[in-house]
């Protein structure tokens, strides 16, 4: 069933590679082609709703691309110290093990990897002093959404808002 044959599909040989994935708490290979189907779905109707199946389609996803930058920096064709977990698969436990969660700045740079954008994250939790910038980038040529993080909550989202609208 998982071995690779003329019409096995990318998802197939990417999670034969990744045989850890295989016992994904609760996912099976159906289920995950299933869930980021409805994920690619979403993206194309903007009065759904997001669910639990487009939250675990996302972290396949993260960790799918975790499993390319891991061959990558094996292979040497990037020197970011930014990955710095062993394997896809400590990815995968941090992402299902409750409690567990991805350190930032690993976050944030398969995010941009897989949404094919750059991320500036202004951080102005000291408010008396100016914040601080990170920037994650997929590419240089890529669009930048920004995020501001303000206290302890979550980063959101900033959105431009023209002032002449109609």
């Amino acid at each position: 069933m998982f071995g690779a044959t003329p019409k096995s599909t990318r998802l197939e040989n990417a999670i034969l590679e990744c045989d850890f994935m295989r016992k994904w708490p609760g996912l099976s290979m159906e289920t995950m082609r299933q869930e980021l189907k409805q994920l690619f779905d979403l993206s194309s109707n903007s009065c759904s709703t997001i669910s639990d199946s487009h939250t675990r389609a996302f972290e396949v996803m993260l960790v799918l691309e975790a499993k390319r930058a891991y061959d990558e920096r094996l292979a040497g064709l990037f020197c970011g110290d930014w990955f710095n977990v062993d394997s896809p698969r400590d990815v995968m436990t941090n992402l299902t093990e409750p409690g567990r969660y991805l350190e930032p700045t690993l976050m944030w740079n398969l995010i941009s990897r897989i949404s094919a954008v750059s991320i500036d994250l202004l951080d102005c939790r000291q408010l008396s002093e100016a914040p601080e910038v990170y920037r994650f980038s997929s590419s240089k040529n890529s669009p930048t959404i920004t995020w501001l993080q303000l206290g302890a909550t979550s980063p959101l989202p900033l959105f431009y808002i023209p002032d002449d609208i109609e």
